[in-house]
């Protein structure tokens, strides 16, 4: 008959301690994902009557992340907070 070295006991507390490893690993994981929650936003700028606006510019609060509206006076902002604030401004 062959002995063994393990015990019982020393094969569940192994186990124990793996699934505890795996499961701070994928609660480290998902949590990143809830911390990253940047969107992306486009539109495009008119005034009172409808009329396009060329060169507004369009930024995040507190930000460097802005754009200038185009031509069509269409804008596009990539990586904007969720709950951010976005600031128009132009010069006539």
């Amino acid at each position: 008959m062959k002995k063994y070295f393990f015990n019982e006991q020393l094969i569940k507390s192994y186990m124990h301690k793996n699934i505890t490893c795996v499961f701070i690993l994928f609660s480290l994981l998902c949590s990143t994902t809830v911390f990253s929650q940047n969107i992306a936003i486009s539109g495009a700028v008119t005034d009172t009557s409808g009329e396009i606006l060329i060169g507004v510019n369009v930024s995040v609060k507190g930000t460097t992340n802005g754009t200038i509206t185009g031509i069509d006076g269409k804008y596009s902002l990539q990586q904007v907070p969720a709950q951010a604030v976005i600031v128009f401004s132009y010069v006539e």
